[in-house]
């Protein structure tokens, strides 16, 4: 019998236990096992086992934790870290479905897998709690003061659920818009990071590394797009047909 067919004929506890005490000697940096642990994420995927889900999150959702705490948006996103614990597990149960798992040939490539849903989930909440303020932002004039902005009505925060899809789709447009008019990659990260995360200069600086020179070129990088924004007849002619 091979021993991958000792591992697959385990019962469900013996194999919960088996991948706690190999991640125990993993996190202690000793040699460990990680087929234990890859069976249960065969079990939960393949076989849709519950049991062995609720095993590698109760194995893992510690680690996940210390993914979202380390996480350069999290201290401005206002959530406790269990929310975006859940989150990523739940985006991992619906990325791979039974079909895909194969694709996944050992527990390091899922816990990568892991770690990016993490990050995911921690982008695309900081997209929708921020894009707010893109539109106040966008309308501000370059000595400070705000102009018309023919879409404010749909920057408040106690809209009808109607109007709240019609705003969301629209603050989706206006970054769609900024982006076209974007010149670089760098020129996007300055913006995503400032418009849609609402980061400071040294936060983008450390979200991007290598992408600017210093802080000082995340602000100038900035800065040089507003000023080209607003002096373009194609944007403001998109404002108007907002």
């Amino acid at each position: 019998m091979s021993t991958h067919d000792e591992v697959s004929l385990l019962s469900l506890r013996s194999l919960c236990d088996r991948c706690h005490r190999e991640s125990e000697r993993f996190f202690a940096q000793k040699e460990h096992d990680p087929r234990f642990c890859y069976e249960l994420f065969r079990r939960a995927f393949v076989h849709g086992n519950e049991l062995a889900w609720h095993c590698l999150y109760e194995r893992y959702h510690k680690l996940v934790i210390s993914w979202v705490m380390r996480h350069a948006l999290y201290s401005g996103l206002g959530e406790e870290a269990d929310y975006f614990m859940n989150r990523a597990f739940e985006k991992m149960w619906q990325g791979i479905p039974a079909e895909n798992f194969a694709k996944f040939q050992d527990l390091k490539s899922l816990l990568r897998y892991l770690q990016m849903c993490t990050n995911a989930v921690m982008v695309d909440f900081a997209r929708w709690k921020e894009q707010a303020h893109l539109w106040d932002r966008a309308a501000q004039s370059d000595n400070g003061e705000e102009e018309y902005d023919p879409l404010a009505t749909l920057v408040g925060d106690s809209l009808p659920p109607e109007r709240e899809v019609a705003r969301r789709e629209m603050q989706e447009l206006l970054w769609q818009k900024l982006q076209s008019l974007s010149n670089s990659e760098k020129e996007d990260a300055a913006i995503f990071g400032y418009f849609v995360l609402n980061l400071k200069p040294r936060e983008i600086y450390d979200l991007y590394p290598g992408q600017f020179e210093d802080v000082r070129d995340v602000s100038r990088t900035k800065d040089n797009f507003l000023a080209r924004v607003r002096r373009s007849d194609e944007f403001r002619q998109f404002l108007d047909d907002a």
